[in-house]
């Protein structure tokens, strides 16, 4: 699939650019599922309506890759030349960049886990963290949640350790899956891996507040 301009694959690997406009007569995408991007990777559709045109905020437009709305109405215009923000739709697509696809996958789409399998590994990421000696996993994790790409110089800086505890504890990560290397040689989050940051930062909102 062939969503993007490959001139904005660094921001949408970034994380700055998490939310595309489509003048389409239906949408394309499915909310809750992933999309291979040829040369980019895969990014999951957490949000898909139609919307007005004028509704489109600055914000907005900064998200999806614009200078300003104004911007996007230009672009619109040159798709339909009798663009009408006030009676004509589009749709607002949110999504997250997964990461790079490994070729040597399947190829299915990334699904959602379930609550009772997220708490499981939940559980589990508590028992590794109470036997760990330093850095905990789930702070490894916590930070790599902050960039889709990890170099393992620049984790061993931000928690000042040893290369070799780095090193193992990444390794470990990896055998649960939670943790890959891309072929650039760069750290980050499985799918499963982020989908368990998210679930376990959910239920720290949902905490009463003292």
């Amino acid at each position: 699939m062939n969503l993007f301009p490959q001139a904005l694959f660094n921001a949408i690997k970034a994380g700055n650019m998490t939310l595309t406009f489509r003048l389409w007569d239906s949408c394309r995408l499915s909310q809750g599922k992933s999309y291979g991007v040829e040369n980019l990777g895969r990014i999951l559709i957490k949000e898909a309506r139609k919307v007005p045109v004028s509704s489109i905020t600055e914000a907005d437009a900064k998200r999806a890759g614009y200078e300003s709305v104004k911007k996007i109405l230009s672009h619109f215009q040159q798709k339909k030349s009798d663009l009408d923000p006030q009676k004509d739709s589009c749709f607002r697509i949110e999504f997250q960049y997964l990461a790079f696809e490994d070729r040597r996958r399947s190829g299915k789409p990334t699904r959602p886990l379930s609550p009772q399998i997220l708490d499981k590994y939940s559980e589990r990421l508590k028992r590794l963290d109470r036997r760990a000696q330093g850095i905990t996993f789930s702070a490894i994790l916590k930070e790599m949640s902050k960039s889709p790409f990890n170099k393992i110089t620049n984790l061993i800086d931000h928690f000042q350790c040893e290369f070799t505890e780095m090193k193992r504890k990444l390794h470990r990560l990896s055998n649960e899956q939670l943790v890959e290397i891309d072929p650039r040689k760069c750290f980050q989050l499985t799918p499963r891996g982020r989908q368990l940051i998210e679930h376990l930062e959910s239920k720290l909102q949902r905490l009463p507040k003292s």
